[in-house]
């Protein structure tokens, strides 16, 4: 199943994704062989590096961890298709310009149903590639349209789609607009001894680091800094710290660090700070 991972800081810091352990997750000990991408957002823009092969094996990737990039929000995602084939125009995360703001989205998750459900039918034609998840992206960007600048309004939005998007399938996003990102965890399958169960919560786990901790290292992951404030997210746990497993349904609304709204339509609560 595919892997995702995210920072969000309040400084800038370098984040060395080397993926040398977690490439292993890319395609030395776990099945999704199908690509991957990095996005470091900087401001209104991102760097965004992908690539449709095994990052275990990928020179790019080895480029990518001997250049980090100061940044405050990263983005990362391991791919196993299950919808689209292995192909650039299919790679996490996609990316659309709004607003003179690059967008972008990264899914762990199939939604098998959402193309040929007729009222998305109209997105296709702004395709690039054949994913659910790309589509996804097109449907929450023209839901975004209508909600104008308001941090508030634009969580609103993005909440009430990914509980339209559930009753599809599984989908655990990442929605990154500049510094801004939007989290969603759902379900998800879990490989044991080689055989991929049934989607199940978690989907994503969150942690968070004291202030002023001065960086931290994790299988596959470093972070270079003493931030007052970052989070992080992931499909699977990175290190023996406390990470919260986030409940069935719950969003979020990061920046610099700190989470500014939060709500499960499923429990029906809803907070915005």
């Amino acid at each position: 199943m595919c892997e995702l991972f995210a920072v969000s800081s309040s400084d800038t810091v370098e984040m060395r994704y080397d993926m040398r352990e977690f490439a292993r997750h890319g395609g030395q000990t776990h099945s999704n062989r199908d690509g991957w991408g990095i996005v470091y957002a900087l401001d209104r823009d991102a760097y965004l590096y992908k690539e449709p092969a095994a990052a275990a094996t990928s020179g790019l990737e080895k480029y990518v961890a001997d250049h980090p990039h100061g940044t405050r929000l990263m983005i990362a995602h391991i791919r196993m298709a299950t919808a689209g084939e292995p192909a650039l125009c299919n790679t996490h995360p996609f990316r659309r310009v709004r607003g003179g703001t690059a967008c972008h989205l990264a899914h762990n998750g199939s939604l098998p149903e959402l193309a040929a459900a007729p009222p998305y039918q109209q997105f296709h034609s702004e395709a690039v590639g054949d994913t659910d998840s790309e589509l996804a992206l097109l449907i929450l960007l023209n839901r975004l349209e209508q909600a104008g600048e308001k941090a508030d309004a634009r969580f609103d939005i993005f909440t009430h789609f990914c509980g339209e998007m559930r009753a599809l399938g599984d989908c655990n996003f990442l929605y990154t607009e500049g510094e801004r990102m939007f989290v969603h965890a759902h379900k998800r399958r879990y490989e044991t001894e080689g055989v991929w169960g049934p989607p199940r919560a978690p989907g994503l786990h969150m942690r968070s680091l004291a202030p002023g901790e001065p960086g931290w290292r994790a299988r596959g992951a470093a972070l270079d800094g003493s931030p007052a404030r970052a989070i992080m997210f992931a499909s699977v746990q990175l290190d023996d710290a406390d990470w919260v497993s986030l409940p069935e349904g719950e969003t979020l609304l990061v920046e610099r660090g700190e989470v500014l709204a939060r709500s499960n339509s499923h429990a029906g609560q809803n907070q915005f700070s």
